[in-house]
């Protein structure tokens, strides 16, 4: 039997890079999964459905309470229920040494909690009510070492504050849905070679050196999603290939 096997979940942000690797993995595993994104033009579907599982596409901009809602009641109304959430949407803006602390854009600053914090506490709260109801259930925030230290530079700093509100938030939630049987926890990556990041790091002349993948983040989140983490919640893991303990 797989680890997931009549596991419902659903990744938001699956559309590709990190997320798109978390659904395929989850997948694999035997879990069933929603592939929320509020692009949905990639091959990920497919893919997920080909590793024999349900599958169910789901175009959704997280940062709308009423289409998350929508979305995770349309999961709900298909399978029953959903015993993992994985809230991966999110991202920065601009360029990766622009928005230093002393001169962050309030704009850019608040495009970024609406998608990475607000997102996640919609996602969140939308699927507590199911999950309470069935007495048990997984979530897996995505925050950032960002959120954990800040950069060398001071840089992209409305990005980094943002995922630090998302692991303390992780940490809140986690305290309030224990008693309930549902365990919440994050994963706070280091550069993850996706093309977007890839691409970022071009634009600023720089190469992304010693960056992870992003099957090393989904094998992070299938164990947090999985039995073998039955006893794990409340907890913030950084998969950086040690950066932060070498900074």
């Amino acid at each position: 039997m797989r680890t997931l096997d009549s596991a419902r979940a659903v990744v938001t942000g699956a559309g590709r890079g990190i997320g798109r690797a978390i659904a395929v993995r989850l997948a694999a595993s035997g879990a069933s999964v929603a592939v929320v994104d509020a692009d949905l033009g990639g091959e990920v579907v497919p893919e997920v459905a080909a590793q024999g599982v349900d599958v169910m596409g789901l175009r959704c901009d997280v940062t709308d309470p009423a289409a998350v809602d929508a979305s995770i009641g349309a999961v709900v109304d298909a399978w029953g229920g959903v015993d993992v959430l994985v809230c991966n949407a999110g991202g920065g803006t601009g360029p990766i040494h622009g928005n230093r602390a002393s001169e962050v854009d309030l704009g850019e600053l608040e495009a970024v909690l609406r998608l990475n914090l607000y997102g996640t506490i919609h996602c969140c709260r939308a699927v507590a009510g199911p999950m309470r109801a069935q007495g048990r259930g997984s979530i897996v925030t995505m925050s950032s070492i960002n959120g954990l230290a800040p950069t060398a530079d001071g840089g992209y700093a409305h990005y980094g504050v943002a995922k630090a509100a998302v692991a303390q938030y992780t940490r809140y939630l986690a305290r309030d849905l224990r008693p309930h049987g549902i365990r919440v926890n994050s994963v706070a990556p280091g550069p993850i070679g996706t093309a977007r990041l890839r691409a970022r790091y071009a634009e600023a002349g720089e190469d992304l050196d010693a960056a992870g993948e992003p099957g090393d983040v989904a094998g992070v989140v299938e164990f947090l999603a999985g039995p073998a983490a039955r006893h794990v919640t409340g907890q913030v893991l950084t998969v950086d290939g040690g950066l932060l303990g070498h900074a």
